[in-house]
C-alpha cells in the first residue's frame, strides 16, 4: 500500500531551533546563537497506519540542517532550516513510481521536538523527537 509505505518512510524527526536570547542586554552584546541540533534523534511519527520509529542524524551549519532518516523502510537524505524555536525539513520518498514529498514542521524545546508531518497527498500526521544523549 503506497500510503503505508510513504508514511513508514516519512519518519523524519524534527530539529530543534534557535534558543531565544537570554535578555535584551545580552542580545545587544552578541547575537543569539541558534540551538545546535547536530547529533542523533529518536523520532516517533504517528501515521494513519500507526506509529513509526526512526532515527535521524543531524548536521547543522548555521541555519541549515541535513542528514539521514533511517527506519524499517530504509534510509533517505533530508534537508531543512532552523529559525528561532522552529525547524522545517523534509525529503522526497520514491514509492511504486511515485514521488511523495514528506514535510516536517517542528517546534523545538531543548532536546525535544514535536510537530506536524505532511505525507504529500496521502494526509497528515504528527511526530515527536528526542535527542540521544
Amino acid at each position: 500500500d503506497l500510503a503505508a509505505l510513504a508514511a513508514a518512510c516519512s519518519t523524519a524527526p524534527s530539529k530543534p531551533a534557535a534558543a531565544p536570547a537570554a535578555a535584551p542586554a545580552a542580545a545587544a552584546k552578541a547575537a543569539p546563537t541558534a540551538t545546535n541540533l547536530t547529533g542523533t534523534w529518536k523520532v516517533t511519527t504517528q501515521t494513519q497506519q500507526g506509529p513509526l520509529e526512526s532515527e535521524m542524524t543531524v548536521t547543522q551549519t548555521g541555519d541549515k540542517i541535513g542528514g539521514k532518516f533511517t527506519s524499517q523502510m530504509g534510509a533517505v537524505d533530508y534537508t531543512g532550516t532552523v529559525a528561532g524555536n522552529t525547524a522545517k525539513f523534509g525529503f522526497t520518498f520514491e514509492a511504486q513510481g511515485n514521488s511523495i514529498p514528506i514535510e516536517y514542521n517542528a517546534k523545538i524545546d531543548g532536546n525535544n521536538m514535536s510537530g506536524d508531518v505532511t505525507f504529500g497527498s496521502f494526509g497528515n500526521g504528527t511526530f515527536t523527537a528526542k535527542k540521544a544523549q
